[in-house]
């Protein structure tokens, strides 16, 4: 989901987003249960990242599905209050037609939905939040969640109070401070129609879905044209082209191709055919430097000699299902179990629920469950990317401390997440700013 839209969703609780470009249209399919559309969600996802995103795909099929189960049923718990009061349904033909879509469509030449920086990602509508429920609940009527009002509407949270108001979308001309409908944009605090060819903008955000930002709105590049690493688009290329040049290098230009053949060069795996990704990128000097070109091949078998980076979980590796490359090695190995030794910059532990936890000043780290109240949660990649893992308890902090700690602010401050409320609840207020809340019953 797109970072403007997703702080949107937060405030004001979205029943509904609009399809990424990914795929076609959606089909009939019958009343489902939520733990059947969680298995099928699963098994749909896990064979997208398997079709298309082999070097992201390090756990395998089955270890993705139980991961991807296990997310999916943890989302349904905090809903479950809602589906209890029919306040909310599963829409069953959504999710046919995503199942469908995520079998049967072309790769996009993009990072896969799980991506965990911020970026867009394909099949953005079909999660639960975001496509698969339809809400139950009127304009004019009371909302807890943010998928509980009916299409078309929004649960407006004035203050991040428990309760909130279904209402219409603001449209065309109407104050955004609650954001707009679905496809506007907001320009100086009113809803406006996306821009169109030629218009001035900042980001591709303020143009309309088919057309990317360079200091005005354009079509996007076509075959052997330049292109640029654009984190609010799926491709700046032409539907059919990947944008052949390194993510996150900033000043670098490459140029719109099919995506290329085993053998063929590549600047990153998305320039590879699905199956393939992009071997022996060396990415020593990155992100101030590009890597040298690569060759696609097939993912790499255990053993095999691969080229290790801290920036793995960023830019994936070579390495087939149920192996990472290890630092240490610079070879293909297995992923690591719980109780084993594990490299926390490219969290690639095996088994649900289980994390690398940091150890020591390096990259090394042990595998296990939510990390306690006071150890170390976080890595320290560069200035501007780590990764962390959950805290049993409290939240992980990624500034200073590294560490799991305790809840200590108050309502009214400022925060990130809920674990550092004491209240456990950090809400988007209507300046859209995130502040400790009242806990909700």
């Amino acid at each position: 989901m797109r970072p403007a839209l997703l702080i949107g969703c937060l405030l004001l609780g979205c029943s509904s987003v609009p399809s990424s470009v990914d795929a076609g249209l959606d089909a009939g399919e019958p009343e489902v249960t939520p733990v059947e559309l969680c298995n099928r969600l699963a098994i749909a996802r896990c064979g997208l990242l398997s079709r298309c995103y082999a070097a992201f795909a390090q756990r395998g099929f089955a270890g993705c599905s139980d991961v991807e189960r296990e997310t999916c049923l943890a989302g349904y718990e905090v809903l479950r209050p809602a589906f209890e009061g029919k306040r909310v349904a599963i829409d069953g033909a959504r999710l046919g037609g995503c199942e469908a879509r995520m079998k049967s469509s072309s790769c996009p030449p993009t990072f896969p939905p799980s991506y965990s920086a911020i970026a867009a990602h394909p099949f953005s509508d079909c999660d639960l939040e975001t496509g698969l429920l339809t809400g139950k609940v009127v304009s004019g009527q009371t909302c807890a969640t943010a998928v509980e009002c009916e299409p078309g509407s929004v649960c407006i949270k004035p203050g991040g109070v428990c309760k909130g108001t279904c209402s219409k979308w603001p449209q065309v001309g109407e104050a955004c401070s609650f954001g707009c409908e679905p496809g506007l944009i907001c320009d100086n605090d009113r809803c406006a129609a996306a821009r169109t060819t030629g218009q001035t903008c900042a980001s591709s955000r303020e143009c309309a879905p088919d057309l990317i930002c360079n200091g005005t709105c354009r079509a996007r590049s076509k075959a052997g044209e330049a292109c640029a690493f654009d984190a609010n688009r799926l491709s700046t290329c032409d539907p059919g082209l990947a944008c052949d040049v390194t993510p996150f290098v900033m000043g670098v230009f490459g140029k719109c191709v099919v995506p290329q053949p085993l053998n063929g060069r590549c600047q990153f795996h998305w320039s590879c055919a699905s199956g393939l990704v992009c071997a022996d990128l060396d990415f020593t000097g990155f992100p101030s430097n590009a890597p040298t070109p690569g060759f696609c091949r097939l993912p790499g078998e255990p053993g095999t000699n691969c080229p290790a980076t801290t920036y793995q979980t960023f830019v994936g590796d070579q390495c087939g299902a149920g192996t990472v490359c290890s630092n240490d090695l610079r070879k293909c190995t297995a992923l690591p179990k719980k109780s084993e030794a594990c490299t926390p910059s490219t969290q690639s532990c095996a088994g649900v629920g289980i994390y690398c936890k940091p150890s020591g000043s390096g990259d090394t780290g042990l595998c296990t469950g939510p990390v306690g109240n006071g150890d170390r949660c976080a890595f320290e990649i560069d200035a501007t990317r780590r990764v962390s893992v959950p805290c049993a308890t409290g939240y992980c902090d990624t500034v200073s401390t590294f560490s799991c700690q305790p809840p200590v602010k108050a309502n009214g401050s400022l925060c990130e997440q809920n674990g550092e409320c004491q209240s456990g609840r950090c809400a988007v207020q209507q300046d859209r700013s995130l502040r400790c809340a009242q806990a909700c019953n």
